[in-house]
Parts: C-alpha cells; sequence; structure tokens
C-alpha cells in the first residue's frame, strides 16, 4: 500500500515538474540584449572598518593598591608509605673480584659473541683461546682485554678482543673474567 502511495505523489510530481515549461524569450522581465560588461582594473580601496582619523582608545589603567583575592589551596597529605620492609640482600663491603665464566654469563648484562672474521672463514682458519677481561666495577663496562692464550691466528684474536670490548656486567659485581672462546668453521663460541 506505502509503495503505491509513493509511486503515485512520484508520478503527480513528474506531471507539475513537465506540465509547467516557459519560454525564456517571453517570460515577463526579460530582456533580449544582454547587458554590457566593461572590464576596470582594480584599485586599492580604504579598509571602511578603520578609520585613520579617529586615534585607538588608551588601554585602561591598572589600580596598584588592588590585589586579587585567589583561593587557598587545598592541603596537601602525606602519602601513606607501605610499612613492611623489603627483602634486601646484604651486600659485602669488599670490592668485587674475578669471577669464573659461568658465574660471569649470569652477571653479564650484554654478552654478545665475537665475529667470525671472514677472512679467517674463506682460509678455514679456526682456533680456540681464553681472554681475560677488565671490568670497571662502577658502571659495569669492560675497560680492557687481553688474550691469555693465543687463538693461533691474529684475525681470530682481534675478533675474540672485538667481541668481549662490548660486553657489559652488572656494576659492582665483577672486576675481572676469564673467558675461553673457539673459533669453528660453523662459528664463535664462548
Amino acid at each position: 500500500m506505502a509503495l503505491a502511495i509513493a509511486a503515485i505523489i512520484d508520478l503527480a510530481a513528474l506531471g507539475f515538474a513537465n506540465g509547467r515549461k516557459v519560454d525564456p524569450v517571453f517570460a515577463p522581465g526579460y530582456d533580449a540584449n544582454p547587458p554590457e560588461i566593461v572590464f576596470v582594473p582594480d584599485q586599492p580601496q580604504p579598509d571602511p572598518l578603520i578609520d585613520p582619523v579617529e586615534p585607538l582608545p588608551t588601554p585602561p589603567t591598572i589600580d596598584p593598591t588592588y590585589i586579587e583575592e585567589q583561593p587557598t589551596p587545598p592541603p596537601v597529605r602525606p602519602q601513606i608509605v607501605n610499612r613492611a620492609m623489603p627483602i634486601v640482600k646484604q651486600r659485602s663491603n669488599m670490592a668485587p673480584g674475578p669471577v669464573n665464566f659461568s658465574s660471569a654469563k649470569i652477571l653479564a648484562l650484554i654478552a654478545p659473541r665475537p665475529e667470525y672474521p671472514f677472512e679467517a672463514r674463506r682460509q678455514k682458519i679456526t682456533g680456540d683461546g681464553v681472554a681475560a677481561m677488565n671490568v670497571d666495577p662502577v658502571n659495569g663496562n669492560v675497560v680492557g682485554v687481553t688474550m691469555v692464550k693465543s687463538t693461533g691466528n691474529a684475525f681470530l684474536d682481534n675478533a675474540a678482543l672485538a667481541g668481549f670490548r662490548r660486553w657489559r656486567f652488572k656494576p659492582g659485581t665483577v672486576s675481572s673474567v676469564t673467558c675461553p672462546v673457539t673459533f669453528t668453521l660453523s662459528g664463535a663460541f664462548y
């Protein structure tokens, strides 16, 4: 039913629109001669909102004796602190000392493997050695590395030294570490 009513209204609207055609030539007020358009270059026009003769108003003066009242801030209440004592590991007053390699791996924050040099891999050079690292106990950075036992090749020794210089330990835990390193064709191991 609603569809039929909508169709009737649509047809009626089309009938009214088609039935009222007006020829513009015979429409009242139609002029057959179009108006002449003349181009005039733009002239700068003064801004009608600003009157150059009238001076700007002076700003109001502020009375220095008037002090604006400010509301009192709310009181600051102290935070309630948890009264439970945290469990703290007792630290000895002794300076950090040398540790074995298995303990050093646990205390190491950053311990990248030494990179196997391309030239040594190309020549199929392998070897194993031992490196000794001196660690700054304040910040945990490795400050010096020496080869205690050489790998038998300068390429491999330099790669091991460069790799161990990048190690970082927890501050205050280690002062020196001795680390074995092995270079095989499948990569470097420590």
